[in-house]
């Protein structure tokens, strides 16, 4: 599965989504970001990004937080990675070959 980044996700995040694709592993849903109140996310499937995807994720949000990678590595491990629908086209696309 994954979303597409509309033109401010694309602004956001197209340096490391260079075809706006995002892998995600969960539909929409409702989820409280800390300081954002409740926003829809879906959840980045971490393991399909490249290693280079994961190390340019966890330095952008380490420099927007100023919290260590590390701690941000390890928060996304346990909780997941959400990406707020506003910065999508706001659809999930599946592999036509998964349904039956």
């Amino acid at each position: 599965m994954w979303v597409h980044l509309n033109d401010e996700g694309k602004k956001a995040w197209g340096d490391i989504f260079p075809d706006g694709q995002v892998p995600v592993c969960s539909f929409f849903g409702e989820s409280e970001l800390e300081g954002l109140g409740k926003e829809e996310v879906a959840l980045v499937s971490w393991k399909h990004l490249s290693y280079a995807q994961q190390a340019a994720i966890l330095k952008k949000i380490s420099q927007l937080s100023r919290m260590p990678e590390k701690t941000i590595e390890a928060d996304i491990l346990k909780k997941g990675l959400p990406l707020r629908k506003s910065l999508t086209t706001g659809y999930v696309a599946i592999e036509p070959k998964y349904f039956i």
